[in-house]
């Protein structure tokens, strides 16, 4: 049994973060791996929320598993770090708004010019 089908066959006993629904049927793509240790990103089959797992695997299923592992090299773009700056503005963002966080997230930006 490959890395891949172990985690998606165990993914219906846990439920998204974002959507609380089981994660049964998710897209699980292996990023990277360092001995017992695995990254994955995990797509929630009911709301498409993508997010990064690290599961950490110990005794011989390493050796059963790491063999039959897919292996996605995808560069990760580096962010800058956030600023003081942008932490203020986000403060005072915040501490005038009256709303759902749905609603935050869908105004516009006004920022960028």
């Amino acid at each position: 049994m490959s890395i891949i089908e172990f985690i998606r066959d165990r993914a219906r006993y846990y439920n998204c973060p974002v959507c609380g629904r089981s994660l049964k049927g998710c897209d699980v793509q292996v990023l990277s791996h360092e001995d017992e240790r695995f990254h994955l990103q995990v797509t929630c089959a009911q709301c498409q929320v993508t997010f990064v797992v690290v599961l950490a695997i110990a005794g011989s299923a390493v050796e059963e598993t790491i063999g039959a592992a897919e292996l996605i090299e995808e560069p990760v773009a580096e962010a800058e770090p956030i600023t003081v700056d942008e932490i203020l503005d986000l403060h005072l963002i915040l501490k005038g708004f009256q709303g759902t966080l749905t609603e935050l997230i869908q105004q516009p930006d006004h920022t960028r010019g």
